[in-house]
């Protein structure tokens, strides 16, 4: 359908654009949560949600497809808007293109940059490679069944997430950072926060009390922008 007759491009689209205006997209997770804070004063609210699925391309119909097709066009711009109905007896379009393999499905994915980003944890990198490494030796030490651990993240991940748990996140924005349930992240934190503890690590509260994902994005955002 062309731009110009489509609700959708001037009732979600612009405002989209205007609220991420100026703002790099970094990552999946910062895109999203500017989707997702996207409101007008008519009422406006969006859902984002990321779609891991993988779609094959290359795709194309051919005539006998084409021409088993009924295909009915509206009453206003009828070349744009139509309807193809479903129909039996229509040969299906193969979903993957002759001599090409199937694509397997993404692996678990986060914003890792976001989510050891100085700003948020309170120190250098190299500093957190130095507390994680060391949380690592906990680990293994550790029984098997005493262990932190989760079929999505590894330990590197959890001692991140730990670190962040100290620094005053909420729960359930860890969670959404690193992309797996809030129950599931609580009980990662409360098996990790001891390994912290251990190692005496305690790290300062975050100046501001964020609370859902688009607030932490421009938080980094401003911080990043204001001290470089």
């Amino acid at each position: 359908m062309d731009a110009q007759w489509n609700k959708v491009e001037h009732r979600l689209f612009s405002f989209i654009s205007i609220n991420w205006r100026a703002r790099p997209l970094t990552s999946f997770e910062v895109a999203l949560s500017l989707i997702a804070a996207t409101t007008t004063s008519g009422g406006l609210r969006v859902t984002a949600r990321l779609d891991e699925d993988v779609y094959p391309t290359g795709i194309e119909i051919d005539a006998q497809h084409a021409a088993a097709l009924t295909i009915n066009p509206n009453e206003f711009h009828g070349e744009w808007n139509y309807t193809i109905p479903p129909q039996a007896g229509v040969p299906a379009v193969p979903l993957q293109p002759p001599g090409r393999r199937a694509h397997p499905r993404l692996a678990h994915t986060f914003d890792s940059a976001l989510a050891t980003h100085p700003v948020l944890t309170g120190m250098p990198r190299d500093a957190l490679d130095q507390l994680v490494a060391q949380v690592r030796e906990l680990v293994d030490a550790l029984p098997p069944k005493q262990r932190p651990r989760h079929r999505k993240l590894t330990v590197e991940n959890i001692a991140w997430a730990a670190v962040l748990d100290q620094r005053g996140l909420p729960c359930s924005l860890i969670a959404h950072l690193f992309r797996i349930g809030e129950n599931q992240m609580r009980t990662l934190l409360q098996q990790a926060r001891p390994l912290l503890q251990q190692q005496g690590h305690h790290a300062e509260p975050l100046p501001v009390h964020l609370v859902d994902p688009c607030q932490l994005a421009r938080y980094v955002m401003h911080a990043t922008s204001t001290t470089s």
